[in-house]
């Protein structure tokens, strides 16, 4: 099963074509995603819109403060990394999880969909080089 027929898979380029239609990348993804709220997914979207990561998306505020200052952003960003290093590469979501953790201390053992969005977004052509936050707060980074 391709990453982008996994639950959040659809719902992450369900939000893309609703922002093609010049939905605001938050009202996008709260359309795309009802019935399947998760704050982990949902935060690794925004993210990858907020700083860049994904192609046609224009940079912006788009996290709540709670969610910039948590560490979902970074988990994306990393695995949007990772994944643009090795482009060849055939992750699983659990592989990618795994390597997007190097540097942090007490991690979560199990990743909560996001690998799934930033999977879908890479396989869809998506996924581009973009700006890493400041991470001032940083309780759970090695750096």
């Amino acid at each position: 099963m391709r990453i982008n027929q996994n639950v959040y898979g659809v719902i992450t380029l369900n939000a893309i074509e609703l922002i093609k239609q010049h939905y605001p990348p938050t009202e996008a993804w709260s359309h795309a995603v009802k019935g399947k709220e998760k704050g982990c997914p949902k935060s690794a979207f925004l993210a990858l819109c907020q700083f860049g990561w994904v192609q046609d998306i224009p940079c912006g505020e788009y996290l709540s403060s709670r969610a910039l200052n948590g560490p979902n952003k970074d988990y994306a960003i990393r695995a949007a990394q990772i994944l643009l290093a090795n482009p060849g590469a055939d992750y699983t979501p659990r592989q990618l999880w795994a390597l997007s953790l190097v540097d942090f201390i007490l991690p979560p053992a199990n990743h909560n969909q996001q690998m799934n969005v930033v999977l879908a977004l890479q396989e869809a052509g998506l996924l581009i080089e973009g700006a890493i936050p400041n991470v001032n707060y940083s309780p759970t980074r090695l750096h």
